[in-house]
């Protein structure tokens, strides 16, 4: 993982083969003071496909009685990864595409990059977000 910053707040963040998007991603922000910002784009390929997303409508307590985790192996091709960045910590999103089906939901740890990937990250100057548990223990942004 390489990472470069541009002078307007833009941080641009390769990935190579073997590394981990997130983790990088993560790593990327704190090297970078991105305590507010959101991913604006993100393309790639994993060889290592870890999200997890809601399945259901009622909303349980325990967030693992509403989340299907899928660990998926093979070529991914990343159509996009989005999301907010608050008080330092990335809530992404990615949708990936495997030759057969199209899958998406919340990026996990252990995402491991097959060919590239390329990652877009704005700083937000003058805000300081971060999350809070809200009603049925949903993460929500908040001021801080």
């Amino acid at each position: 993982m390489e990472s470069f910053e541009s002078s307007d707040g833009h941080v641009i963040v390769r990935l190579d083969r073997g590394d981990m998007a997130l983790e990088s991603i993560e790593r990327a922000c704190e090297e970078h003071a991105v305590d507010t910002g959101a991913v604006v784009t993100g393309i790639g390929t994993f060889s290592t496909l870890n999200i997890h997303y809601v399945d259901r409508t009622d909303l349980p307590d325990e967030q693992s009685d509403r989340n299907v985790d899928l660990e998926l192996e093979g070529a991914w091709e990343v159509t996009d990864i989005n999301g907010v960045i608050a008080n330092g910590e990335p809530h992404l999103h990615v949708t990936a595409f495997d030759g057969d089906r199209t899958v998406g939901g919340h990026l996990e740890e252990g995402c491991e990059v097959n060919v590239l990937g390329e990652i877009t990250i704005r700083k937000i100057e003058g805000l300081s977000l971060e999350r809070r548990a809200g009603e049925q223990n949903v993460s929500q942004l908040m001021q801080r």
